[in-house]
């Protein structure tokens, strides 16, 4: 696979933000949810959280090992994530571990995103350590 098939950090970026959509309408969702729940049951704000969590982690690991592998952002902007190795598709717990990598590179400062910058094939550091790229569909 040549570099230029290898999603830049713009092109990641730009997904991202057109992810963002779906993810506040998620945030609404489990409001409303958890505001149906607490009146019926007496669930309180802890519920809320979890819950959103949990959305979060279903939205982003179910569509990147799904056939489109990829979040809707990603298949809006036309870029996957594939296995390293082989060019497949990636498994759910490939995608939580991406994820949680993900969300630890961010919580320092950027650094383990910054790498996509630096690397031969556009990789963070959740990249890295789940042995997954992301392309640009061909």
């Amino acid at each position: 696979m040549s570099t230029s098939s290898y999603a830049s950090i713009s092109r990641r970026l730009v997904a991202f933000l057109l992810d963002l959509p779906f993810i506040i309408v998620l945030y609404y969702v489990c409001g409303s949810i958890c505001i149906f729940l607490e009146d019926a049951w007496g669930f309180i704000f802890d519920t809320y959280i979890i819950m959103y969590i949990i959305f979060i982690i279903v939205y982003f690991c179910a569509f990147e090992c799904s056939p489109m592998q990829g979040t809707l952002g990603k298949a809006l902007i036309g870029i996957q994530i594939q296995n390293s190795h082989d060019d497949s598709g990636i498994t759910f717990m490939t995608a939580l571990l991406r994820l949680v990598v993900k969300i630890f590179s961010i919580l320092f400062f950027g650094f383990g995103i910054l790498l996509i910058i630096f690397t031969k094939k556009h990789q963070g550091l959740h990249d890295l350590i789940a042995g997954t790229v992301v392309v640009k569909e061909e």
